[in-house]
């Protein structure tokens, strides 16, 4: 049986987001997934939005990044 299951090298260690359910023991594979930085695309932050629509540029300077796992 393979079971998928996200979590974070941290410190040497890896932290399961969840605990498998029916594993007491098994062999496994770790995989380490490219990091990117965090940003909005370029096409985003130059929007500049429509006449009718001013509430995005009142809020462009307060945009944080999109949530992405921390490793």
């Amino acid at each position: 049986m393979l079971k998928t299951i996200q979590g974070i090298y941290k410190n040497g260690k890896i932290e399961l987001a969840e605990t498998p359910e029916g594993i007491s023991e098994s062999l496994v594979f770790v995989t380490f997934l490219e990091t990117k930085p965090s940003q909005w695309p370029e096409i985003i932050m130059q929007y500049s939005g429509i006449k009718e629509s001013i509430i995005f540029e009142s809020y462009r300077e307060e945009l944080i990044p999109p949530n992405e796992i921390e490793l």
